[in-house]
């Protein structure tokens, strides 16, 4: 169930980039800006970091 969830998540995605896109060649960028931020943050916080429990703190026991 996951994987649907990503699968809509990255769609949906798409559709609001391609959205910012058009709407910033008829000369309103805010659409774009927002969720590219958007985009960045989402990938930097939930797509890079591992599982909760695999954190390492740099201590070796």
């Amino acid at each position: 169930m996951t994987f649907i969830y990503a699968i809509l998540v990255t769609v949906g995605m798409g559709v609001v980039l391609g959205l910012g896109c058009v709407l910033a060649g008829k000369g309103s960028p805010w659409l774009l800006i927002v969720s590219s931020l958007i985009l960045v943050v989402a990938f930097g916080k939930i797509g890079c970091l591992p599982p909760a429990g695999h954190h390492h703190d740099g201590d070796h026991h």
